[in-house]
């Protein structure tokens, strides 16, 4: 059985939703939507590629978007 623990990404989160939905987003960085969500969501972590042009669409540092990863270094 698989033991993994989902974080959700709240402060991502808020920042994708200010900028539009989750296909808007992904479309605007070159993924799809339902990555978007997934990344939010935590199911995926992204690529250290993706975390840093995410980082740099919603202008703010990796570790604010992605603080769960930052702890696992």
């Amino acid at each position: 059985m698989l033991n993994h623990t989902r974080v959700i990404r709240i402060r991502f989160k808020q920042l994708r939703k200010s900028k539009g939905t989750q296909n808007f987003v992904g479309s605007e960085n070159g993924v799809s939507g339902t990555m978007i969500r997934y990344i939010e969501n935590g199911y995926v972590v992204p690529s250290g590629k993706l975390m840093l042009k995410l980082s740099s669409y919603f202008g703010v540092p990796v570790e604010e978007l992605f603080p769960d990863v930052a702890k696992n270094e």
